[in-house]
């Protein structure tokens, strides 16, 4: 058995916990659990409830997604510290690789010892945030690895023409499209996990110091209930549409619910009040009230992705337009701005993944994002249109027309 105080040393070289109090921690350590854990051996199974993080005094694991592993770990590493602040199932598992010596904290014990401790949520938000650039970098990957699909899948098409002649040099290269798409899956596997339990951690966060409202003027509420709806949005994404592939597939079965069309555009509207403030946009809304069955997280992003673009490139004190309606059968959003305008050649790349329009100075589309593409495949998987009207000089009108039901 360890003793406290070296429990209570293992403790405080912790990243997490280096900011706790002496006394937080000595209590902390007093009722850590010892756990030997022998080589093989299952941790933590994906799926199983979240209800404690374990600490590695001795030996190593793997945290894995079936046979795609995600990360390695040693002495003085930490897992599973989600379970620290909400009791969400677990995204991976983790196995022993040699005979493991673990220390385990309750997520009980952690709330009844240490949940008012400022420097533990110091410390739990640092880690996040580390986890954030994290995120970032396995992104900026998963970027890369799509444009250089799109790249490859470019020379195949030309090399159709003359199959004949290149039937070697073809099958080689719908081999490495095969690798470059595994490669992708696999990113996406490992972004998934990255970022889903850092959203679900900064949700728990927000709701943490929500219930502190009282110690926070109306700025800062406002400003965390804006914070609070935007990662609860971008969860839901992640949870259903974080790879856009799985919109293209016939078999995939979209969740619809009743929804207040009018309620989601004025949420939208409201989360970005700052920015129009900001610009001195003048906002002239048609909006009425409409409600239909369709994707939650789809529309919203529809919405949400038009409205950005709109506000991002009207000029210092123009006009934006935003109408919802409803007739028959038929649901027409349509967002209007007075940016720039894109001419003709460009418009028609407009929807396509990873580009979007700029500026009228550059001569080239920028890979930027999904945003537009997204628009596009989340209308054509709820059976809808996007229309574009636009000239240079002349401002942007896009137009999305839905079914009441899908």
């Amino acid at each position: 058995m360890l003793p406290v105080k070296e429990k209570f040393e293992f403790l405080r070289k912790r990243p997490i916990f280096s900011e706790a109090s002496e006394e937080v921690l000595f209590e902390l350590a007093s009722v850590l659990k010892e756990k030997e854990v022998p080589k093989g051996a299952t941790i933590i199974r994906k799926g199983d409830t979240g209800e404690a993080v374990f600490m590695i005094v001795e030996g190593k694991v793997r945290v894995h997604d079936g046979n795609h592993v995600l990360a390695r770990m040693q002495d003085g590493q930490v897992f599973g510290e989600y379970a620290l602040i909400d009791r969400h199932v677990r995204s991976a598992s983790v196995t022993a690789e040699d005979k493991c010596l673990l220390l385990q904290l309750d997520n009980e014990d952690f709330y009844r010892v240490a949940a008012g401790d400022p420097g533990i949520l110091r410390g739990v938000l640092r880690e996040l945030i580390s986890r954030m650039r994290e995120m970032n970098i396995l992104e900026e990957k998963l970027s890369k690895s799509y444009l250089k699909i799109q790249h490859q899948k470019e020379l195949i098409e030309k090399q159709n023409d003359s199959i004949t002649q290149q039937k070697i040099q073809l099958e080689q290269q719908n081999f490495d499209l095969t690798k470059l798409n595994e490669e992708k899956n696999q990113l996406i596997s490992t972004v998934i996990h990255q970022i889903k339990n850092p959203l679900t951690s900064a949700l728990c966060m927000t709701d943490m110091l929500a219930a502190r409202e009282d110690h926070l003027d109306d700025t800062e509420r406002e400003g965390l209930s804006i914070i609070r709806n935007s990662i609860k949005r971008i969860n839901n994404m992640i949870n259903e549409i974080l790879d856009v592939s799985t919109i293209e597939s016939k078999v995939y079965q979209l969740k619809t619910e009743a929804l207040d069309l009018k309620a989601i555009i004025e949420e939208l509207l409201e989360n970005y009040r700052y920015f129009i403030e900001q610009k001195s946009i003048s906002l002239i809304p048609g909006i009425a009230e409409v409600s239909a069955k369709l994707n939650r997280v789809y529309v919203t992003q529809i919405f949400d992705n038009l409205l950005s673009n709109a506000i991002k490139f009207s000029p210092e004190a123009g006009v934006i337009n935003v109408s919802l309606s409803g007739t028959g059968n038929t649901i027409t959003f349509s967002v209007q701005d007075e940016g720039p305008g894109i001419d003709e050649k460009k418009s028609k790349d407009i929807f396509e993944r990873y580009r979007r329009q700029t500026s009228m100075r550059e001569q080239d589309m920028a890979p930027e994002g999904l945003g537009l593409a997204i628009v596009y495949k989340y209308t054509k998987a709820l059976n809808g249109e996007v229309i574009l009207k636009t000239a240079p000089g002349e401002g942007t009108m896009f137009t999305v027309k839905l079914p009441i039901s899908f």
